[in-house]
């Protein structure tokens, strides 16, 4: 169908013409589905049946005029309005489904040529819906190729317009466009402009104001990641360390340059103070709930003696969780959330869930990652501590003796935490769970299996110090194992969760225990190959600097391109001073290369020009103009046919250029279709000329 070659360009106008329609529509689709509005399999079948369609269409089987008695897109809309009304399905949903009904029908049913037009707007619209739920990468990717493609379609579109009127029924555009070939010159111009506007669309959106999004954020349909929630049935942490799926990525800064934390990273993120010997839960109760105005942000604690104070900028990918992720003592805040709680747990949760990859900012003390809190709760509360967390389950005779035995000699709280967390020092790791139906999941990890992952290990520690009157926790977040060099940031995936114990030491406050034994899938963390390393950047780098721009990025750039502007001055005040006989020796191959380029640029552009040849009545009558300049008529730019047919044209040649005038302004200018009988003996003749 397509005879394509890199040095040898061959494309008919009306297959170029298909093509960029149809991949158009592929393009919104994709990004329906990659909003997860349609599920993969419906997104796979709904680009098959595009496929389908560009065969009949090629085939010229479509368009066909659609029968007056079938009024498709009235029916649609009263479909959706009755599934919303009488079975509540979601209207984002409808309206998608809505959509690509319409656009079905558009490339099946048309009754004149601007219907395609309507097709352009209804993918449209598509893919604005999709850029509601797809914030990342890949839609950035998929908006460029849109543009560019879309750009494709408005030219192709004029083109073929030109052969046809477009009011022409489709028994008389189907065939249309066959005989003439699009130019490359045409598309290489068309994609010099696009990119072009993508500059200029660059400069508007780096100093355009804008806003923080947080009031305006929209609710995803992704899934909760569990094991992050109020309610965790033990062994969901495993299930999430089998997935390799990134959840968040973290610059650190220190004295405003990037830096790296030398000690172990531990993101602290659900605490769970009941267990009822199957699933844990937290029953604590907000500490206190304060109201943020993003930009302004939020001071948390107070550190006496701060030694490692850094700020983390910490992107979330697309997932339901409220919580705010922490490492180290929080001293301040920042985000796109209007409210800010703080539980019993010292856990940082917002007011609500929202879409899309969340932005916040932590400045936190990191010195000392076997400690968390001095207090034992944000405020005094005898109801909450220490009951609530030596809260027991019903547990075996045999559990209880090993917790007396384990810290019969121990005379403090510290001594007990050591005792128990080195008895698990002959326990192996595993992510295999297997379970005896007749004792309780962690009595058979502490006295027959004795291997498990972090979150056996985590709860049967803080069963035992319960056991022996020790207040302890239990902690599910993520352990920092990823650094990404090239961009100095941390990665943090669903297979770095951890669970780790919170225990109270009096006068000390809630220390750090971690008696899982290394995980042997992370004590060599695999170093991402370069192409998924450069991907990775890419989309740190595309939440960064494009869906979370912010005001002080504006005013950062605002800073650079002033002292960039000031240096620049300097540089030509100092070239002052230069002779030009020293100018250009310093700079000889420098100068020799852009006035290559510079004359290169002018022979190309004089040479080939910008010629968009519209039609094939267009090349008819250039080829007229040059056949009359060899035969000695000096034809001026500014005329027009008329002038031109008036100019001293040769009786014997006059009704043949007659001819040919007439069928160029009727076609160019009347809208008339193109006759290819006409054209035959129009070039026929244009031989004798």
């Amino acid at each position: 169908m397509i005879g394509f070659r890199l040095s040898n360009f061959s494309l008919n106008l009306r297959t170029g013409f298909l093509i960029s329609n149809y991949l158009l529509a592929g393009l919104a689709l994709t990004c329906l589905t990659l909003s997860e509005i349609f599920s993969v399999l419906a997104g796979g079948i709904l680009i098959a049946g595009l496929i389908y369609c560009y065969a009949l269409e090629y085939r010229a089987m479509i368009p066909v005029a659609p029968s007056k008695k079938f009024p498709r897109s009235t029916w649609g809309l009263l479909l959706v309005i009755s599934l919303y009304l009488g079975f509540g399905f979601p209207i984002l949903n409808l309206i998608s489904g809505f959509l690509v009904y319409l656009l079905y029908t558009r490339f099946i049913f048309k009754t004149e040529f601007n219907d395609y037009l309507y097709g352009y707007l209804i993918a449209i619209v598509c893919l604005l819906i999709g850029a509601l739920y797809v914030q990342g990468l890949a839609f950035g990717l998929i908006f460029l190729g849109f543009y560019l493609v879309l750009s494709w379609c408005l030219i192709s579109y004029h083109l073929m317009a030109e052969q046809v009127s477009s009011r022409s029924p489709p028994k008389l555009f189907k065939n249309r466009g066959k005989n003439q070939k699009l130019n490359k010159t045409l598309l290489g111009w068309s994609t010099g402009l696009v990119a072009l506007s993508f500059i200029m669309t660059a400069v508007i959106f780096i100093t355009f104001p804008r806003l923080g999004l947080g009031f305006i954020a929209l609710n995803t349909s992704s899934p909760r990641i569990t094991g992050f929630s109020d309610v965790v049935t033990l062994g969901d942490v495993g299930k999430i360390k089998q997935n390799s799926s990134v959840v968040m990525r973290i610059e650190y800064t220190r004295n405003g340059q990037p830096y790296r934390p030398k000690s172990r990273i531990l993101w602290r993120g659900v605490v769970l103070d009941h267990y009822n010997g199957k699933t844990w839960n937290s029953t604590l109760n907000n500490g206190f709930s304060l109201s943020n105005k993003p930009g302004q942000g939020l001071s948390l604690f107070k550190v006496p003696r701060p030694t490692e104070v850094v700020e983390q900028t910490v992107y979330m990918e697309s997932f339901d969780i409220p919580y705010l992720f922490t490492h180290g003592i929080p001293v301040f805040v920042d985000g796109n959330f209007t409210r800010l709680n703080l539980d019993q747990g010292f856990v940082l949760k917002t007011n609500r869930v929202q879409s899309g990859p969340k932005k916040y900012t932590l400045v936190a003390e990191i010195s000392n990652p076997s400690m968390t809190y001095s207090l034992a709760l944000p405020h005094p509360d005898d109801t909450v501590f220490p009951e609530r967390f030596l809260q027991l389950p019903e547990i075996s005779t045999a559990t209880k003796n090993l917790a007396a035995n384990l810290t019969h000699s121990s005379n403090s709280a510290r001594e007990k935490a050591f005792n128990i967390l080195n008895h698990f020092s002959d326990f192996g790791y595993t992510l295999e769970m297997k379970n005896d139906p007749d004792k309780t999941a962690l009595e058979y990890f502490l006295f027959d299996r004795k291997e498990g992952h972090c979150e056996y290990f985590a709860s049967a520690m803080v069963i035992l110090l319960r056991a022996t009157g020790v207040p302890a926790r239990l902690v599910n977040g993520f352990v920092g194992v990823e650094w990404h060099e090239w961009g100095n940031y941390l990665i943090i995936r669903q297979s770095h969760a951890h669970s780790w114990v919170e225990a109270y030491l009096p006068g000390v406050g809630w220390a750090v225990f971690d008696p899982t034994p290394p995980d042997p899938t992370q004590a060599t963390v695999p170093e991402l190959n370069p192409l998924a390393r450069t991907l990775d950047l890419l989309r740190m780098n595309w939440q960064r600097y494009i869906i979370r721009y912010s005001v002080n990025d504006q005013a950062n750039m605002i800073r650079f391109f002033r002292s960039s502007g000031r240096d620049a001055m300097d540089s030509l005040k100092n070239l002052t001073s230069l002779e030009w006989k020293d100018i250009w020796v310093s700079n000889q191959k420098w100068t020799l290369l852009i006035l290559l380029v510079m004359v290169g640029g002018i022979i190309l552009f004089r040479k080939r020009g910008f010629s968009p040849q519209s039609s094939q009545a267009v090349l008819l009558y250039e080829e007229l103009q040059k056949r009359l300049e060899k035969n000695g008529i000096n034809i001026k730019p500014n005329w027009t046919a008329r002038e031109l047919l008036h100019s001293g044209i040769p009786d014997q040649k006059f009704k043949q250029v007659e001819r040919l005038i007439d069928y160029y302004e009727k076609v160019r200018f009347g809208n008339k279709p193109t006759d290819m009988n006409i054209e035959k003996e129009i070039r026929a003749a244009l031989s004798s000329i």
